[in-house]
């Protein structure tokens, strides 16, 4: 009989479990009614926007995400007028000069616009569907053709493990044992490519990318970037190196040093490396302010004076600097709210195309790395369980875990949300110190069988470039005389196989 509030920028959690949603911008209620009668009959111009900024599983990722232009008001200084005024289809002269108030549309359903959807024609669905951005388009493009050709990978990690000792506790506790936080992983990504690494939280995603940018060694295995081995390289190569290898963080106000200018924060990695004189670096500060779209004048500002989302355009920023040829981005977007992410995720797309950039995308949210990858890896409990491309992944799933992990994404549409069925993640991730004998998910899986519980399961051919490690699998994986048959046809059509 309890009443809850739920606060969240994620739309799925609201259509599958609020009753009634209201909608704020710049501190203000701006729309209010039912949930169904909301997603079904939004009246506010920001919540259609809303709405049609956020990545979902069947978007086109050769069409870029529909951004709200602009960005919200400065709350410390007086607003006259509506507050969306400035970002709004519908504006009319009137709106930017007087202040709407919250009144009823229909019964229950109350919104703050003197112009809501519907009462203006515009060519909303051209907007969202990115023809108003031929240049983005273009360069999504550009990007998905010259990926799919086959070329030396940039980076390989073979049979990589990583370890962590556990103690008894304080400074001198006795050594208990160990935490398996990756295990046994090999893959490749190829210049130009994008690979989403997927999964829960725990599952040794970040601990990858520690390793992968060098800030954390392998205890065992192989990682080589352009075929060095890293870590064979001493403290001053490895230096060097990391020229090709950078970091996009999480949180974007934690990863900047809140003491620090932006001028300075940009101008450090040029200082480290040695690259530049004073006038140079001052010059190449602003074509990276500029290639961000962020003002010239945010060199003399300090981290707390920006938003998440001008803050993680400084991040990136940052790790374009020394021009890279490997970005790991480590949930890029999961810290930013709906309208600035699908900015931030279209800006990733330019850059690549502009600097021919190679990510990895570490992210727990799969709607985003189905509209960044090319790629995708599943990871469970330190270990990759399903590798394929993103149309392999998400429409010839294989694995169990996989499936319940697509069947968990909320949906931003109660009906579709609230209808779901299937086979879910049930239960928690066991421990790493102690994990499962072998399948690692046969403890929460609806397939296991005594087989499970006696042998891991290796990686096996689905179909070319798309392996899994189930003795279960939702499909049957292809047999040992179809297999030169699949390679040769996925060549023959142009399909990614650089796994193979």
């Amino acid at each position: 009989g309890m009443a809850m509030i739920l606060i969240t920028h994620d739309m799925g959690v609201i259509a599958g479990r609020s009753d009634k949603v209201v909608v704020m911008y710049a501190g203000q209620v701006v729309e209010q009614a039912e949930t169904f009668e909301l997603f079904d009959h939004r009246r506010h111009p920001y919540t259609e926007a809303l709405l049609a900024s956020i990545p979902q599983l069947d978007h086109s990722p050769r069409r870029p995400l529909y951004s709200i232009p602009g960005l919200p008001p400065d709350l410390t200084k007086e607003m006259v007028g509506c507050p969306f005024a400035p970002r709004c289809r519908n504006v009319q002269p009137s709106c930017r000069t007087t202040s709407p108030t919250l009144q009823g549309v229909e019964d229950g359903h109350l919104t703050a616009c003197f112009f809501p959807v519907g009462t203006i024609a515009t060519d909303f669905a051209s907007q969202v569907n990115g023809q108003s951005g031929a240049v983005e388009v273009a360069a999504v493009e550009n990007h998905v053709s010259t990926s799919s050709g086959n070329s030396a990978p940039l980076l390989r990690l073979d049979q990589v493990s990583k370890e962590f000792d556990v103690s008894s506790g304080g400074a001198f506790g006795r050594k208990r044992g160990f935490l398996s936080a990756v295990e046994n992983v090999s893959l490749s990504i190829a210049k130009g490519e994008t690979f989403g690494l997927v999964g829960e939280s725990g599952c040794g995603k970040s601990t990858l990318g520690r390793m992968i940018t060098a800030l954390d060694l392998p205890t065992k295995g192989q990682i080589s970037v352009g075929g060095r081995d890293l870590g064979s390289l001493g403290r001053r190569e490895l230096r060097l190196a990391r020229r090709d290898l950078q970091l996009m963080f999480q949180d974007p106000y934690a990863s900047l040093d809140p003491r620090m200018r932006v001028g300075t924060i940009l101008r450090e990695p040029y200082a480290i490396q040695g690259l530049g004189s004073r006038d140079e670096r001052r010059t190449w500060i602003q074509e990276l302010l500029g290639e961000v779209g962020l003002p010239a004048n945010a060199v003399d500002r300090y981290p707390h004076e920006f938003s998440g989302g001008q803050r993680q355009r400084i991040g990136l920023a940052r790790a374009l600097a020394l021009r890279p040829k490997l970005i790991v981005a480590d949930e890029p977007v999961s810290a930013l709210d709906v309208s600035v992410r699908s900015q931030i995720l279209n800006l990733m797309k330019r850059l690549q195309n502009a600097h021919e950039l190679t990510y990895l995308v570490i992210s727990h949210d799969l709607s985003v790395v189905r509209y960044l990858a090319d790629r995708i890896g599943v990871m469970y409990l330190g270990q990759i369980v399903e590798i394929g491309s993103a149309d392999d992944i998400y429409e010839r799933t294989v694995h169990p875990y996989t499936a319940g992990l697509l069947n968990s994404i909320p949906i931003p549409n109660p009906r579709i949300e609230r209808a779901k069925h299937g086979t879910t993640v049930r239960g928690e991730i066991p421990s790493p110190i102690n994990p499962p004998s072998g399948c690692r998910f046969r403890t929460r899986c609806s397939r296991a069988s005594e087989l499970c519980e006696q042998q891991v399961p290796p990686l096996v051919s689905f179909d070319a470039g798309h392996l899994a490690a189930c003795h279960h699998p939702l499909r049957e994986p292809i047999g040992p005389g179809e297999t030169e048959v699949a390679i040769r046809s996925a060549t023959y059509s142009g399909e990614n196989c650089r796994s193979l």
